[in-house]
Order: structure tokens, then sequence, then C-alpha cells
């Protein structure tokens, strides 16, 4: 028996390409629901995803599992508004709208030399390979995404303006501290890509893929107290009312401290965190299918969106949904947050002020993990016992296309044990 311990996208992967080659598996999760972190609520007719969670159509990774078209996609515009001292820029992706480049050439958000740079970048990422960007998570030469930027050449305007703005949200990490090589790569693939949200939350992408299990293969609200090792060899777990269920072979597609718990290894650097505050309003505050970016220093809120704009099936008939996402919240109460966000974004659009009425905030403890320069090159589980595999997106870099490979990649271990 093959058990599957965590029914997130990296667990939900690997059960769906054991079930595509006939081998049986037991995919067993504490929650009420699969889907890890994908989450969606519905509340008053809303449908609020916990944390701002984008598709990007670059992700290899997404077709292997789902039927993407039957999840009905919504397509943002590839591009953001700059908002600055009152004033708005429109920076456009070039390679999707190749009008929009005179207007990026021509627009002041930031300078000349920072435009030439950003264009150098992109076409050096974009002729990259997927896998030669990621390998400078693994290099003692990595360095932090703001290192890496400033020896670039990019001046601060560019970081304030755009980059940790836009990737400071992207990588839930305000000072850019993060890999390089993991801001290069989500370079890369926000430039190839467009990003896509679910006319029904991204809830449904998990949803889908457990759909698709044999039924009674997949077990919820199932706790795995402890796993179960004769002579570094797996023979199976226990679970938390003290049942044993026999395996040869144990997937842990968990969260690292999750993983590091169960392994009685020592727990990992603190995950990132991000709140994400709804808002409805029966007053678009603006036009445009993409993101706003506050300038970076001028209030909690790291960008937000009018998502409706999108996806208008997110909202009931005649109303707006609004999503802010914040870093730095620890300190206020969900109300006090609240406020803060409708302010910051009333400074921006000035009628917000009075159309906007909260709805909601939704706390994510553990947004992505701590990712820091070289965090790859890290082997916290490099001596696992003969037969346990671990996967997530915590091993090569947080993102959805990661968690599914991850999980894809320990079921051809166990299908192919000889070439791993």
């Amino acid at each position: 028996m093959i058990v599957i311990v965590g029914a997130g996208l990296a667990g939900l992967a690997c059960a769906t390409e054991l079930h595509r080659h006939g081998k049986p598996f037991l995919l067993l999760d504490a929650g009420e629901t699969p889907g890890g972190r994908l989450r969606t609520s519905i509340r008053d007719g809303f449908t609020l995803d916990h944390g701002f969670q984008v598709v990007l159509s670059s992700y290899s990774a997404v077709s292997k599992v789902v039927d993407i078209a039957s999840l009905q996609p919504r397509y943002f515009e590839s591009g953001a508004l700059l908002a600055h001292k009152g004033r708005f820029a429109h920076l456009a992706n070039p390679l999707r709208h190749p009008l929009a480049l005179f207007e990026n050439l021509t627009s002041p958000v930031f300078s000349f030399r920072d435009k030439l740079l950003l264009g150098t970048l992109v076409t050096r990422v974009t002729m990259s390979s997927d896998a030669s960007l990621l390998s400078r998570c693994k290099s003692t030469k990595d360095l932090s995404t703001r290192d890496f930027l400033r020896q670039f050449g990019f001046s601060p305007f560019f970081l304030a303006r755009f980059a940790e703005p836009f990737f400071g949200g992207v990588l839930l990490d305000g000072d850019l501290g993060t890999s390089a090589g993991l801001f290069l790569y989500y370079l890369k693939k926000f430039t190839t890509g467009r990003a896509w949200i679910l006319a029904s939350g991204i809830a449904a992408i998990p949803t889908q893929m457990a759909s698709l299990l044999p039924a009674g293969s997949l077990r919820l609200r199932t706790r795995v107290m402890a796993l179960d090792v004769k002579n570094h060899r797996a023979c199976g777990v226990t679970l938390e009312n003290g049942e044993h269920i026999a395996a040869s072979c144990i997937v842990l597609a968990l969260t690292e401290p999750a993983a590091c718990q169960l392994l009685e290894r020592p727990v990992p650097e603190p995950a990132r965190s991000v709140a994400v505050v709804y808002f409805k309003s029966l007053q678009s505050i603006y036009p445009n299918p993409c993101l706003v970016l506050p300038e970076s220093g001028s209030g909690r809120v790291r960008h937000f969106a009018q998502v409706t704009n999108v996806a208008p099936e997110l909202a009931p008939t005649g109303f707006h949904l609004i999503t802010a996402s914040v870093l730095d919240f620890a300190d206020l109460t969900d109300e006090m947050l609240a406020q803060s966000v409708k302010n910051e974004i009333a400074a921006i659009f000035p009628n917000a002020a009075t159309s906007l009425e909260y709805l909601e905030t939704i706390r994510v403890p553990y947004g992505v993990p701590f990712q820091p320069p070289g965090f790859a090159k890290r082997k916290p589980f490099s001596d696992l016992p003969d037969g346990i595999y671990a996967a997530g997106d915590w091993m090569g870099g947080a993102s959805i296309q990661s968690a599914i490979s991850s999980g894809l990649d320990s079921a051809h271990s166990i299908l192919n044990p000889h070439c791993s």
C-alpha cells in the first residue's frame, strides 16, 4: 500500500499520477476539504479565496492534473496600474500587448534607464531555461532579490514603484530578501504567461483533482500522528484514533514544519504570512482588469485588485469585489486593518471612501515558506528511511507549479524506484 499524507496540491498530484498508472494508494488529510492552502469561502454570495491566488498560463504542470477549460479561467491583463502621488502609470507587458510598448517607454513612472534595464533582464530570463534560473536557488553565490536588482543597476524608484509592490506581493516579502533565483523564475513566468483566477474560486482546482480519484482513496478528517519505521524502512502510519495503516511507501506531501514534526527533525524558519482584506461595492472604483500597485512605503497595502473586473462571477449581480493584500498586519485587529486598507485605497481612488463596504479579513499564517538566497541547497531530509518521500512547494520554490511538480516527481520515484 502507498500512503500519501496531505491532500494539498502536491499530495493530489501524486495521487493523480499513481491512479493514472493503476497503482492503489490511500490519501489522508486532517482537514475538512482537500486543497491544503488553496481554500475558498463563500460570504453573503461573494467568493473569497484565502490569499490572492493566481495561476499562470506558463505553469506547464497545471494542465497535467486538471482540465483547465472546465474550470472557467478568467484572465488578468498582463500589466498593472502603478500609483504615485495621485497619478497613475499603466505598465503593460509588450509581449502580450505590443501596442503598449510606446506607452511604456514614455511613461514617467520610472526612468528610461530603468526601462532599458528591465527590457534587458526580461530578455535574459525569457531566453533562459526554468532549470537554469532555479539552479541559482541552490548556489552559494545566490543573492537576495533586492541585492540582485541593485547590482543590476536599477534605481530606488524602480524598487519602490514596481519591484517591491509587485514582487513583494508575489513573494510575500516586502523587503525582497527572497532568493534572486526565485525572483528571476517568477519574472520569466509572468512575462511569458498570463495570470488567471477562477470563476468559482481557487479551491475548484483541488476539488476537481479529488473528484477524479477512485472512490474510497481519499480520507479527510484523518490526522497522521506518527510514522512507523523499522530497520530504516517505512512500514506504515499511525492515526490520531490509534489506527495503524500498513504501507511500504509513504509520501509526506506536507508543509515543511508538518513534515519535520512527523520526522522528528528541527523546525525550519517561520513561513511568510499574508492578510487579505475584502470589500464589496455597488460602484466600480476603476475599470481595468489588472492589479493596482501603491508605491512602496506609502502604507500597508502591497497591492489590490477589483477582481470582478476579471471574474464578475465572484460577486452577486450588481456588486464588485475588491481584495487587498497586506504583509504587515500583526499589530492590528481585523476592524483596524480594514479601516487602514480602505483609507489607503481611497487615497488612490477617492470614490472608494464612500463606496467600499468591509466584507471580511482572511489571515493566512503560512503563506509561503521562508526562501532566502541559496535556500534550495538545503537538504533537510537527505537521509529519509527507505520508502519515505517528501513533496511540497517548499522544496524548490513556492508556487502552484512547484507543488504539482513535486507531487508528480514523488509518484515517478515510486513508479520507477531504480531511476530516482
